[in-house]
C-alpha cells in the first residue's frame, strides 16, 4: 500500500483547501509571494528555474521578488510620470534593458528592432508604441 493510498479523503480535501488558500494569498500579496517563492526555491521541492514559464508568470515573479534587473513597466511609467518621465527613465537604461522591454511587452512583433544598435532609436520605438497602446480607443471619447 503506497502513502497516497493510505491518505484519507478528508486529508486530501484539507490539503487542497490549504493550497488554494496559499495560492490566493500569494496572488493578492506580492511580498508574501516573493517570500514563498524564495522558500520553495531554497527547499529544492520544485525546479522552478528549469520549468518553462509563461510571460505573465515571469513578470509576476519578477515583481514579487523586486529584482533590480527586471525591466521597468513602460505603461506604468507613462501613467505615473507622463511622456517626459518615461523618456528620462528609458534614458538611464542600457541597450540590453531597452531590448528587454521591447521583448517583454511585445512592442515589436515583427522583431525589426532586433538588429538596431542605437539606443535613441529603441527609446523612440518604446515611447511610440506605449503611447499608441495607451491612447487606443480614445478617438471615440468625444463622440
Amino acid at each position: 500500500m503506497s502513502r497516497v493510498d493510505s491518505t484519507s479523503q478528508t486529508e486530501m480535501t484539507a490539503l487542497g483547501v490549504f493550497l488554494r488558500g496559499l495560492a490566493a494569498r500569494a496572488e493578492r500579496d506580492p511580498a508574501f509571494a516573493g517570500q514563498l517563492l524564495t522558500l520553495v526555491r531554497e527547499s529544492g521541492l520544485l525546479a522552478i528555474a528549469d520549468a518553462p514559464r509563461s510571460r505573465k508568470a515571469r513578470l509576476a515573479s519578477a515583481r514579487a521578488e523586486g529584482t533590480a534587473n527586471s525591466p521597468p513597466d513602460p505603461f506604468a511609467l507613462l501613467r505615473e510620470r507622463g511622456e517626459a518621465g518615461l523618456r528620462s527613465a528609458l534614458g538611464t537604461l542600457d541597450l540590453a534593458a531597452l531590448r528587454g522591454i521591447v521583448r517583454a511587452h511585445r512592442l515589436d512583433p515583427a522583431r525589426i528592432s532586433a538588429r538596431w544598435t542605437a539606443r535613441d532609436r529603441l527609446m523612440e520605438l518604446i515611447v511610440d508604441q506605449v503611447r499608441a497602446r495607451a491612447n487606443h480607443g480614445r478617438a471615440f471619447e468625444r463622440v
